[in-house]
């Protein structure tokens, strides 16, 4: 189900003829289905999904096709943050509204909203960049009309974010190097 979405997502971004514009929100819908369900009746992994998708239908936006095909980029997900308010429901209506927040040499961030008709049903917060092989690029890099730095205030996310990052950096350093493998 999620390679048909995708699909349609490529091609109605291929036939969009308006004009690229990096801050401009895009949103899609989408119908919940019984695939999109787990056992116990969570869409968890689903909105998560529905994100990644949200991500790929803002780049197919504003990202020059020829170059991406042709310099091979890759988009990379560094990680995500979401805040569950409600379950879907089978066969309801989901829309996925993904936004860049803010942008720096080496990441982007965006903002996903998932709501249920007029209830928010998800929030969440993604990071990530493109890579040309190893090589990290640059959002302005990548995304025509995007100025090097925001024309906006830092969300305060951003700025959890990065300082999180350090943490975790300081204390994966920190961490004891794992055991040998024994030889067998």
């Amino acid at each position: 189900m999620h390679k048909l979405r995708l699909f349609r997502l490529i091609l109605s971004a291929l036939l969009d003829r308006s004009p690229r514009d990096p801050f401009a929100p895009r949103t899609f819908r989408v119908r919940v289905t019984p695939f999109d369900v787990e056992f116990t009746r969570a869409v968890s992994h689903a909105y998560l999904a529905w994100c990644g998708l949200g991500r790929w239908y803002l780049l197919f936006h504003n990202v020059d096709w020829r170059q991406l095909l042709r310099e091979r980029w890759i988009p990379l997900t560094h990680s995500e943050v979401i805040q569950y308010k409600r379950a879907a429901r089978w066969f309801s209506r989901v829309e996925v509204t993904t936004r860049a927040i803010w942008w720096d040499d080496k990441m982007l961030y965006f903002e996903h909203r998932l709501t249920e008709g007029d209830a928010l049903a998800a929030l969440c917060y993604s990071r990530g960049a493109l890579y040309r092989g190893r090589q990290r690029l640059s959002a302005s890099e990548t995304m025509p009309g995007l100025p090097a730095q925001p024309p906006f205030p830092r969300p305060a996310i951003v700025d959890w974010w990065t300082s999180g990052t350090d943490a975790w950096a300081a204390a994966a350093g920190s961490a004891p190097d794992p055991a040998p493998a024994s030889p067998t």
